[in-house]
């Protein structure tokens, strides 16, 4: 592909990455109405005609790396594996 053909892909790229923040900001703005609404009414759930909406805390466990590097830096080498990937970036 010449220079051309990749300066227009990465044009239209650049325009479909604005509209999709401009959809991700109207989809967050929509988001958080809803739970403004589940908020005011106190509940974590809502049951509608067509659609059932919930809004509630999950428990997650997750391993403090930095804790267990600082007190217990033999296990963390042990365990820790490093990871490669690569990052796309237009300017």
């Amino acid at each position: 592909m010449n220079d051309d053909i990749l300066n227009e892909k990465l044009r239209e790229l650049r325009r479909l990455k604005r509209a999709a923040d401009e959809l991700h900001d109207g989809i967050t703005a929509l988001e958080d109405e809803i739970k403004a609404e589940l908020t005011r009414r106190e509940v974590d759930e809502i049951t509608t005609k067509d659609y059932r909406v919930s809004w509630k805390s999950v428990v997650s466990t997750r391993l403090d790396t930095k804790a267990l590097k600082e007190e217990r830096p033999e296990i963390y080498e042990r365990y820790a594996k490093d990871s490669v990937s690569k990052r796309f970036v237009v300017t």
